[in-house]
């Protein structure tokens, strides 16, 4: 096969992909609805749409070489096929080989870019049997014989697949009355308009891929409203320049005129200059915003996508547990970034089998206590007018057994049996989310791990969104999800703890706050302070970072807080200063860096500074424990003692990927960095300059570390300093040439973040 072929075969089979899924949503919908009212006044109707889905499945199966798919597909019309022309009965026992049928055709969709298949030929045929097997305990003895013609024994294997198609084949030819009917013209012009001139088809990750270019030009944007405003800072200058300038000259002679003159020139085209890139930093930031909000508008996709599988999930699990539930979706068309509805699929699933495993009581305790004995779990969705969604999801069960809930929550060691009294019945609720915490009394496969609702609380969070739980005991649950509309560009507060900057997502800011004095209170030997009439604990940011303090020589009578909230966990974080609101993208850090704690990301500021963007979950959880100290009337006393002086440290590392890295995680500890690139260069710099400590790769050029390790311990000047050897060399040999060489510590680099590198070299300063 030529590559182009091969290349357009693979854009068929993306495209089955995609239509095959549609097809197989819309099967197992009208099952579902079948198998709940097998009477219903819609049933042909209903019939008739599974009927063709499946004969479009099979159809397009077929024209992709997809022969197992198409085989499975076409046992299913086959029966459907005599259920439309009433020759066979619908029976409730024939749903759970339809749904078994429908589970098979979703597996083979998923493996079909897997060469390792799970569907075998043999189980296909054993499905092609079952299916068959139905016809013969509902159809109409008139018609009896023929198919018991067409049933072939268990033991015929593989000659299944000649004699359904002969099926097929007698399905199409057979007298007019049984023929399956086309669809109606206008019907297919309908769809080829839609398809043609009002839809396009294309894969989601090139969408991904021009909303993420869209988002680079955000860093466009920053830069020219940054240069726009240093230009206009410059201008102000000049205007100020030109006026002393003016008030100092006399301008007696002609020359002097001409000077005045060409000034004001050059002043009007300054001005002009400072408006024309005023007026494209607007227009282009305008552009720039409607261009990623359409964008965006691309990828909303509607819930009913999401929910599709909500039905059988609900029909599987009463069946199991043998409870009745009663389903009711509302809101379904409310769209929202598909980005958002592909990660709230495990939050949603699991919630739904919470509400009918926990909610939900079985028919004899409903009977009990006097309640209909079908169950109602309500989804429904609406957007309001701030482009936020909310999700409510509402079971009629037994609700939250708040004395169990609160009993597992001091188990697990969430919080302490005295604290309970204190807390309200929204926070006792809220327990249900800690990691750890369960009020089932076993373990199975849905529930009672007491995982599940904590990564549904990490999930719903690490959107943007938040959960709220309402609970009547007898009464039912209620679950209120709020989440945006689409992903949100990037937006924080730039803030600055002892002179280094870091970024602080706005969505997780409760209240920015001056802090007074008197406003701190001492709880359990630690600093807190009232906000909103509940006591919050105070800590500083620099404290939770390892971040070394400097002293501000400015004295203030206050302190700048930030209240950060994820969840119910609520902290105020003190802050040199807050420089204000920044928007831009986030990149991640990359492997090199993926085990520093508290950082979820770099951003880029207008001016080119690269600013670490913090984690906010994490830092609350570093942060819980810690206390805040400060002396507002002493803090000058501190300015000069040793403690306080900034250590420097001398790096060698011959690689410019790791040096930079290494200095950047050193310096954001607040140490003071000069690098080398190897031996001979880190000796050089110790000859003329001070240290406190050496930090040095072992496998470089010219002078290994090994060796500089050994020269620095042989020199008189230089003895008394610390080594630490960071490698990516881990054997017990190298371990010990390098204790042999004098080296004060051995860190693995591949794990450096994790090792306590920093408090390392702190111990040893």
């Amino acid at each position: 096969m030529s590559k182009d072929q091969d290349d357009f075969l693979k854009e068929l089979l993306n495209d089955f992909k995609i239509e095959g899924a549609e097809h197989l949503q819309a099967m197992v919908k009208g099952l579902l609805e079948l198998e709940n009212d097998i009477n219903s006044q819609e049933k042909k109707t209903i019939v008739e749409t599974v009927f063709r889905e499946m004969h479009s499945m099979k159809g397009a199966s077929r024209a992709v070489n997809l022969m197992q798919i198409e085989r499975l597909c076409m046992h299913l019309e086959s029966v459907f096929h005599e259920i439309k022309n009433e020759k066979l009965q619908l029976s409730k026992d024939m749903f759970d080989v339809f749904f078994q049928a429908t589970d098979t055709l979703e597996t083979m969709l998923k493996e079909m870019d897997n060469p390792n298949k799970s569907v075998s030929e043999n189980a296909i045929s054993q499905l092609g049997v079952k299916l068959k097997a139905l016809s013969l305990k509902s159809i109409k003895h008139s018609n009896a014989d023929y198919f018991l013609k067409e049933i072939p024994t268990e033991r015929q294997g593989e000659h299944l697949n000649t004699e359904s198609h002969a099926v097929e084949e007698k399905a199409i030819t057979i007298p007019a009355e049984k023929e399956v009917p086309s669809e109606p013209l206008p019907v297919l012009k309908q769809k080829e308009k839609i398809s043609e001139t009002e839809t396009v088809r294309i894969d989601t990750a090139k969408l991904y891929d021009s909303l993420r270019l869209a988002e680079e030009m955000i860093t466009i944007k920053n830069k020219l409203k940054f240069h726009s405003d240093q230009l206009q800072l410059f201008s102000s200058n000049i205007s100020n320049w030109k006026r002393k300038f003016s008030e100092a000259a006399s301008f007696d002679n002609e020359e002097e005129l001409k000077e005045k003159e060409l000034l004001k020139k050059h002043d009007e085209a300054l001005a002009d200059a400072v408006k024309n890139i005023e007026k494209l930093q607007y227009d282009a930031g305008r552009t720039i915003d409607e261009m990623i909000l359409g964008l965006k508008k691309t990828l909303l996709q509607p819930f009913s996508s999401l929910l599709a599988v909500v039905p059988r999930i609900v029909r599987d699990l009463s069946k199991e547990y043998n409870k009745e539930v009663e389903l009711n979706i509302l809101g379904s068309e409310t769209e929202i970034d598909r980005r958002i509805l592909e990660a709230m699929k495990d939050p949603i699933v699991h919630l739904v089998r919470n509400c009918i495993d926990h909610g939900i009581e079985s028919k004899d305790e409903r009977v009990k206590l006097k309640k209909e004995v079908s169950g109602t779990l309500t989804i429904s969705i609406a957007s309001d007018a701030d482009q936020k969604i909310k999700i409510i999801l509402e079971d009629d069960g037994r609700g939250i057994n708040r004395e169990k809930l609160i009993s597992s929550a001091v188990k697990s060691g969430t919080i302490k049996a005295e604290a309970v009294d204190s807390m309200n019945e929204q926070e006792i609720n809220m327990l249900i989310f800690a990691s750890g915490v369960s009020t089932s009394p076993f373990i199975t496969d849905v529930s009672g791990r007491g995982l599940g609702m904590a990564i549904v609380l990490e999930k719903i969070t690490g959107l943007g969104g938040n959960i709220a739980v309402e609970s009547v005991a007898h009464k039912g649950t209620k679950f209120t999800i709020t989440l945006p509309q689409t992903l949100a560009t990037f937006k924080g507060i730039l803030v600055k703890a002892s002179e280094s900057l870091f970024m602080i997502p706005t969505t997780a800011i409760f209240k920015a706050l001056k802090i007074a004095p008197d406003d701190i209170s001492t709880v359990e030997s630690k600093n807190t302070i009232r906000l909103n009439n509940e006591i919050v604990g105070l800590v500083s940011l620099a404290d939770v970072l390892g971040v070394r303090k400097r002293h501000s020589k400015q004295k203030s009578n206050f302190l700048q807080g930030l209240a950060l909230q994820i969840a119910q966990k609520k902290l105020v974080f003190v802050v040199d200063e807050v420089l204000g609101e920044h928007e831009g993208i986030v990149k991640s850090l990359g492997p090199q860096l993926k085990h520093v704690n508290n950082i979820a990301g770099a951003t880029l500021l207008g001016d080119g500074k690269i600013v670490p963007v913090l984690q906010i979950a994490e830092l609350i959880n570093a942060a819980i424990g810690k206390s805040f100290t400060t002396d507002f009337d002493h803090e000058e006393k501190h300015e000069n003692s040793d403690a306080d002086v900034q250590k420097r440290i001398l790096l060698a590392e011959d690689s410019i990927t790791i040096r930079n890295m290494m200095r950047n995680y050193l310096e954001t500890a607040g140490f003071d960095v000069v690098t080398a690139v190897d031996g001979q260069d880190a000796f050089e710099h110790l000859q003329s300059e001070r240290f406190d400590i050496v930090v040095t790769d072992i496998e470089m050029p010219r002078m290994n570390g090994i060796q500089l390790t050994a020269k620095i311990k042989e020199h008189a000047a230089f003895n008394h300093l610390p080594v630490v050897l960071v490698t990516a060399l881990e054997s017990k040999d190298d371990r010990k040439r390098g204790m042999e060489a004098g080296a004060n510590a051995y860190i693995i680099k591949s794990s450096f973040e994790k090792s306590n590198l920093i408090d390392t070299i702190n111990r040893l300063i």
